[in-house]
């Protein structure tokens, strides 16, 4: 009988046990939610991604401020908000804050300060009209990812670079925040301070946009340092800004394609090309032939702008005058693998890496099989036919003459830049030589005569001098009865010791395109200018 009471005793409190760790635990469980509660609610008010410079370590993004304000939920916090937002965008914010939770707001102006509102001065990604909208690019429509340029082949290294400001506040069992608390506020945005140094000059892109907005209506200018390959402005025209891109998608001219970077047909400029090649074959620069205004190959007749003709000329006085007979006669005599061979070494048969994961259009070349044919050759010895390229093609092209007969590979990426503002450069692409140091000499003066005393003369700058070469491209287009061509305007500047290689296109040259030597002869003049401010100031 003992035994059993025992027994009895011990399962009643084995069953007593039981449920008092229950209620514990349900207890612990109720405590620790509202724990959790009364440690906080935090607000992101805003996350930053890393900062894109120029090659002067120049913000292009991230540069301006706006104001955020964080609202609890009172009625002098509305009041104070009422002071610096419009009535709908009161109304808006009055309602999420009906939901008992704190509220973010970008307000233009300061409000009165009330203990309920929080005002922090946050970067603004994007502020007033971005420089080089093409070459920074824009973010998606979420803002969370790079879309286009910059932002989208850094959008890894941008977004790992991201700052973050946060503000945590001491909440009552229900989440409301409890009034008197100081909440706390955790600031990271200095880490958005790291980001990727450009190649871009502001100073020389915004020179480059303001001059071709005055000349061109579409169109592209690639400014870049001949001895780096690295590109110093790069502009498309139209343009357009992140803040209106639907006006941008809506619009027939195309603004978002990056012009630069795309494919064209090349005209007269290709007879650089035409030239180093015959010159590497050996042909003489005083070789001589005779233009009466056309050439037929067969069946095919090829006229030089010059319908008269030019009479009996030389390389030199044929490359300034532009002359499509010397050109074709020059080719056939050099052959159609040797222009092949020198097209392919000088980058018009593949895109330009500008950086990992950015590159022009692939070049548009004859193959040499094609070639083979000498109404072919003739074609491409003026730069007509099939052959197409990009501004960045042609800038390669010009900077190889500049630098001897090496090529350097265009770029628009300098390093990467750390918080503290220490920037880590690029490794340069490894040169190429493509032709002789002598060929490029006499491509260099070919170029400077042409400037001096043939079709370049529009493009002769005021002071220093340039080499220079025009282009008219037939790109076999007709628009409102009108055949659509493209103009050119490829050199450098100055003429002894160049410093730049500036390349102009005129997209539909003959319509509305604009004027591609003014173009090039108004940024040489601004570039010496700005070179004599840099250095009355002491600013390399």
């Amino acid at each position: 009988m003992h035994k059993r009471s025992v027994i009895s005793f011990l399962i009643i409190l084995g069953l007593l046990g039981g449920l008092m760790l229950r209620i514990y635990y349900l207890s612990g469980q109720q405590f620790s939610q509202a724990a959790e509660r009364q440690a906080g609610l935090t607000v992101t008010v805003a996350n930053i991604r890393g900062t894109i410079y120029d090659c002067h370590l120049r913000p292009l993004v991230n540069s301006g401020t706006e104001f955020r304000a964080v609202a609890t939920p009172s009625p002098q916090a509305i009041a104070a908000l009422s002071e610096c937002l419009d009535k709908e965008s009161l109304k808006e914010l009055t309602s999420r804050l009906q939901a008992g939770r704190p509220v973010v707001s970008v307000i233009n102006a300061l409000p009165s300060p009330t203990p309920e509102l929080s005002v922090y001065e946050i970067p603004s990604r994007y502020t007033g009209d971005l420089i080089a909208p093409h070459v920074v690019g824009y973010m998606d429509g979420d803002g969370i990812k790079g879309a286009t340029g910059a932002e989208l082949v850094f959008d890894e290294l941008l977004a790992g670079c991201s700052g973050k400001l946060s503000v945590n506040f001491a909440v009552d069992a229900v989440g409301k925040p409890l009034q008197g608390i100081e909440p706390v506020v955790t600031n990271t945005l200095d880490n958005a301070k790291a980001g990727v140094a450009l190649t871009i000059d502001k100073d020389i892109q915004i020179i480059a946009e303001s001059v071709a907005k005055e000349n061109l209506k579409k169109g592209a200018v690639v400014i870049m340092e001949p001895d780096t390959g690295r590109i110093l402005a790069l502009v498309s025209l139209p343009d357009f800004q992140p803040a209106s891109l639907h006006q941008a998608l809506e619009s027939k001219d195309s603004p978002l394609i990056n012009r630069a970077l795309s494919n064209y047909n090349c005209g007269s400029v290709f007879k650089i090309v035409t030239a180093a090649a015959a010159l590497e074959k050996g042909i003489p620069i005083t070789t001589r032939f005779e233009c009466t205004g056309s050439h037929s190959i067969g069946d095919v007749k090829f006229h030089c702008h010059n319908r008269l003709g030019h009479g009996t000329l030389g390389m030199l006085d044929a490359f300034a005058q532009s002359c499509n007979p010397y050109f074709i006669r020059l080719a056939l005599q050099a052959g159609g693998q040797q222009l092949y061979d020198m097209s392919t070494a000088l980058g018009f048969d593949r895109p330009i890496i500008l950086a990992e994961g950015w590159k022009t259009a692939r070049a548009v070349l004859p193959s040499d099989t094609e070639l083979a044919s000498p109404a072919a050759v003739g074609n491409l010895a003026f730069g007509q036919g099939s052959l197409m390229a990009s501004p960045v093609h042609i800038a390669q092209l010009v900077s190889s003459v500049v630098n001897r007969g090496n090529i350097i590979r265009p770029t628009l990426l300098r390093g990467t830049v750390d918080s503290r503002g220490v920037l880590t450069e690029q490794a340069p692409a490894p040169v190429q030589t493509v032709f002789s140091e002598a060929t490029a000499d006499k491509l260099r003066q070919m170029m400077i005569y042409a400037v001096e005393n043939g079709t370049g003369t529009h493009g002769a700058p005021s002071i220093g001098g340039a080499g220079g070469k025009t282009g008219t491209a037939q790109t076999g287009w007709v628009v409102d009865g009108e055949a659509v061509v493209q103009g050119w305007y490829a050199g450098f500047y100055p003429a002894e010791k160049p410093e730049y290689v500036i390349v102009v296109l005129a997209e539909d040259y003959e319509g509305s395109g604009g004027m591609p030597a003014t173009t090039f002869r108004q940024i040489c003049d601004e570039l010496s200018m700005l070179k004599t401010l840099r250095e009355t100031n002491g600013i390399r």
